[in-house]
């Protein structure tokens, strides 16, 4: 039943894609809607590996697929163009993507700043201790209200003048739980698996970087910056490594402070006020 209303989910938005991109040109396929195919894709592949047998990851998430509505109405809106910057994430938290299926995206952020809306359907496995509510989910995600917070005041107040220059995304779009319902990160999985995954979703963050043409990409968290290590795209552009914005990392009560430092020393602010 749910693979069915995927489907159906998945058709709806490839109608509205259609309808959309008809007008300005009969040929042309937006940028979001590429980036999107790219993020299918890497779906599939994620599926095939499934869940490690005997591993401790009981169950994964992915709000890519269950919340499409909503992660595709995030690009749509934010996605127009080539971009300056791309901020890279880690991978969905909780109660902020995994709800929301927007990077980061706590509730409220996404509900009534972004005013985005729409269904969100369940996972193929739902652990009991991690129920998903969608924009009904009465519980933040401190990274997301951390961040999305700094950065729509540090683009003095409105995401869409920080969105003319800079994106948010996530390198990695599951979710990871273990029996007791913990987060697993990435960087927690255990070998082959954890290699698996992060050489798949490298691959595919090579063919976004492409695509959205960067100039500048900030790693948002330890995890992310070593992988892009890794990043053929990031040899030749500048790529920082801005603190991860949990309460979980050590050291930081004072991350909107910190964050905002580590913006004005890389010259960064310029392009979330789109003044560069």
């Amino acid at each position: 039943m749910l693979k069915r209303k995927l489907e159906l989910q998945a058709a709806a938005i490839a109608e509205g894609q259609a309808q959309k991109s008809v007008p300005s040109n009969l040929f042309a396929e937006p940028i979001w809607e590429r980036f999107y195919n790219i993020e299918r894709k890497l779906n599939t592949q994620l599926a095939e590996l499934g869940v490690p047998d005997g591993g401790f990851i009981k169950c994964t998430y992915n709000p890519v697929e269950y919340a499409a509505i909503l992660h595709c109405g995030y690009l749509r809106r934010y996605l127009n163009g080539s971009k300056a910057i791309m901020f890279i994430g880690m991978n969905p938290g909780p109660n902020g993507m995994g709800q929301t299926g927007v990077p980061f995206g706590n509730v409220r952020t996404v509900r009534d700043i972004m005013q985005l809306s729409g269904e969100v359907l369940q996972p193929p496995v739902l652990h009991s201790k991690r129920p998903v509510n969608g924009l009904n989910c009465t519980t933040e995600e401190p990274s997301g209200v951390r961040l999305w917070e700094l950065f729509q005041k540090l683009a003095g107040g409105n995401l869409d003048t920080f969105s003319q220059q800079c994106f948010v995304h996530n390198f990695c779009p599951l979710a990871f739980f273990d029996a007791g319902g913990r987060n697993i990160t990435p960087s927690e999985l255990k070998a082959p698996y954890k290699q698996q995954v992060r050489d798949l979703c490298l691959d595919a963050l090579e063919q976004e970087l492409r695509l959205v043409q960067p100039q500048i990409v900030v790693a948002v968290g330890d995890y992310v910056f070593t992988t892009l290590k890794r990043s053929v795209y990031c040899e030749a552009i500048a790529t920082f490594r801005l603190p991860h914005p949990s309460p979980r990392a050590l050291n930081n009560t004072n991350w909107p402070e910190k964050a905002q430092l580590f913006l004005e020393q890389h010259d960064l602010i310029k392009y979330m006020r789109n003044e560069a």
